[in-house]
């Protein structure tokens, strides 16, 4: 009897679960796929500017309403990336009768670097290294002796890679001797150098942006209306006039109850200076907030003529491997949903660089579809749920008058 009342209360918690995971209010088709791999689904500002601050309410799901794990990514403002960069080998040789072999390698640009990285081909030996530097490949200076080469045990790679470090130098030519008294020469295959590259973010920009602004006594004060979206770069277009340099900040209004009244008080969000002859472009923090106001100082100068101001937000990405057999859609904005934990989250080495970057098609407003489906849907779950609940209710009922019923006899 207890497993049958424990039965019938489970159901109605999943029942109710089943309802309470249906509740996103919009949804996105994603384009379809070629192959089965990794892609990048772009999450556009239309669909961020829905979603809670921490956007953990939205989730991909295939044609068959199964739920798809994902990753979600925002572009960094500035990120570094290690690049190997390879150099020309001019001349490779070896030298019986010096009992070495002789490796010229070009840094073209004549880039201040100090180190080389070989990858050798795997080898049970132990050599003696020498490099020298040259401007011309004639003239040669020595850069660094007493190097030692002794081979590792690798049993991931069929090769391995080396870094010959040096005092920084701008040489065009590199010169690397290695001793091969009584023994043939190891095989090196690239020669280079890592490199630390700087990306910028990408940004999408913001549609459909205006303002108003009015001047009063030595300020400009603007205000933007903003449909919660996330801002990370602000620009100002401005005509005149040809010379300026003006303090400017950025607040928001916020209210707050004290001692039984509601006040008014600004909120400074960031301090920045437009300047003639710039770009006036400004990062910020994810800004987000139903309007925003931006205060110009102009002192005893004439306002500036601001043509335009553009917002910008940092790109979001959904990372997920997709099928080409099925068709994706986006589900999204619902308050009460609770961030998704996915075991993927433990894997993201096993994710290729370089993903393609798929879109999202038209966002739908679920609750309002000229079909009714979406309604009808809603308003059938509702109906079902009464139901079990009745039938929930009628059987406790019974177990409970059953139970009375055999303890009085």
């Amino acid at each position: 009897m207890k497993n049958i009342i424990s039965t019938s209360i489970l159901t109605l918690v999943l029942t109710s679960t089943l309802l309470y995971s249906q509740e996103f209010k919009y949804k996105a088709g994603v384009e379809n796929v070629e192959t089965e791999e990794f892609y990048k689904i772009h999450i556009s500002p239309e669909i961020t500017s829905k979603l809670k601050s921490d956007f953990s309410d939205i989730r991909l799901l295939d044609s068959a309403n199964v739920e798809i794990p994902y990753l979600l990514y925002t572009e960094k403002i500035i990120s570094e990336k290690e690049l190997f960069v390879e150099y020309e080998i001019v001349e490779l040789e070896h030298l019986k009768s010096r009992n070495y072999t002789r490796i010229v390698i070009r840094n073209k640009n004549k880039s201040e670097i100090n180190n080389i990285v070989l990858r050798i081909k795997n080898a049970d030996v132990r050599k003696h290294l020498k490099l020298n530097a040259s401007y011309d490949n004639k003239n040669w200076y020595v850069l660094k002796d007493n190097y030692y080469y002794n081979s590792i045990n690798n049993y991931e790679n069929t090769s391995e890679i080396r870094v010959l470090n040096f005092p920084l130098s701008d040489y065009e030519y590199y010169e690397l001797l290695i001793g091969d008294c009584f023994d043939k020469p190891i095989n090196i295959t690239n020669a280079g150098y890592y490199d630390l590259v700087k990306e910028k973010g990408k940004y999408t920009e913001l549609q459909d942006i205006f303002f108003t602004s009015y001047d009063t006594l030595k300020e400009t004060t603007i205000i933007i209306p903003n449909n919660g979206y996330y801002i990370n770069k602000i620009s100002f277009d401005i005509d005149t006039p040809k010379y300026y340099l003006r303090e400017a900040e950025i607040f928001l209004l916020r209210t707050e109850l004290y001692n039984n009244r509601k006040e008014t008080y600004h909120d400074n969000i960031a301090y920045f200076n437009l300047i003639s002859n710039s770009s006036n472009t400004f990062s910020l923090n994810g800004l987000n907030a139903d309007t925003i106001y931006i205060r110009i100082k102009n002192n005893d100068n004439l306002p500036l003529n601001i043509n335009k101001i553009r917002l910008f937000e940092l790109n979001k990405y959904i990372t997920s491997e997709l099928n080409p057999t099925q068709k994706y859609s986006l589900y999204f904005s619902d308050e009460k949903a609770d961030k998704a934990i996915y075991d993927l989250k433990y894997f993201t080495d096993s994710i290729p660089e370089g993903l393609q970057i798929i879109k999202v098609n038209k966002v739908q407003k679920l609750s309002i579809k000229s079909d009714g489906k979406e309604s009808n849907n809603l308003n059938m779950k509702s109906y079902w749920l009464w139901i079990i609940i009745s039938v929930v209710a009628i059987i406790l009922f019974y177990m409970s008058f059953k139970m009375i019923k055999d303890l009085k006899k």
